[in-house]
């Protein structure tokens, strides 16, 4: 797994939580953007990002020889980008967070996993998977707090 972290990968990964920023203060303001609640952004941009990753996770795990742990966390990685699409799909809203939280976790996790087994744990894209991972699940929590 390749797992250089740029400059740029940096900035666009801190980029990459604006819009999570964004939507959960209109959800707290209980106001709306293009007349979308805060929920509904948050939700529809979560499962974008959710999905990007999983796709992320594919590129990485088919240029390596296959073990079956990356045979595992391959399979994995589209389970969650089916339950990203399925959380759009549900009409509560509270589940489609719940779904998607659960989600990061378990991308950030299969990730670490295959790290490990390739001794790359310990790399900087890593470290800043594991904070814009903790960011975006306490922004989840912090959306689902006042809808629950």
């Amino acid at each position: 797994m390749r797992t250089s972290a740029s400059p740029y990968t940096f900035i666009l990964g801190a980029m990459g939580l604006i819009p999570f920023l964004f939507a959960t203060y209109l959800s707290w303001t209980n106001q709306t953007f293009f007349d979308r609640s805060g929920l509904y952004l948050f939700i529809t941009y979560g499962a974008i990002i959710l999905s990007f990753l999983s796709g992320t996770l594919w590129g990485q795990f088919v240029h390596r020889e296959s073990s079956p742990l990356s045979v595992y966390l391959l399979i994995s990685s589209n389970m969650v980008a089916v339950a990203a699409w399925f959380s759009l799909l549900l009409d509560i809203q509270v589940l489609s967070i719940a779904l998607l939280f659960l989600g990061f976790i378990s991308t950030f996790w299969g990730e670490a996993r295959f790290a490990k087994q390739t001794h790359s744990e310990n790399s900087p894209y890593l470290t800043m998977r594991f904070v814009l991972t903790l960011i975006v699940c306490v922004l989840h929590l912090l959306v689902f707090y006042p809808s629950y």
